[in-house]
């Protein structure tokens, strides 16, 4: 079994074309960033380089949504 590795995933809001976005990265490398959507009942999260979104019922729906895609398609 391979050894575990810790990673350390940084969440940050910043404004993007007049929206405040939750920006993921990991080291200088983004992930994808998770924007609410006008009801603030639900997250749209947005991979990197990626223009559809991929709409979460919470936060931590969509924050969770766009590591296991990361974890799924990384290396």
């Amino acid at each position: 079994m391979p050894k575990e590795q810790k990673i350390t995933v940084n969440q940050e809001d910043v404004t993007r074309n007049g929206h405040t976005v939750s920006v993921l990265t990991l080291g200088k490398n983004e992930i994808g960033y998770v924007e609410s959507e006008e009801d603030g009942k639900h997250f749209n999260a947005y991979l990197a380089g990626d223009a559809k979104p991929h709409r979460q019922k919470t936060m931590d729906a969509a924050v969770a949504f766009l590591l296991s895609e990361y974890h799924l398609h990384q290396g």
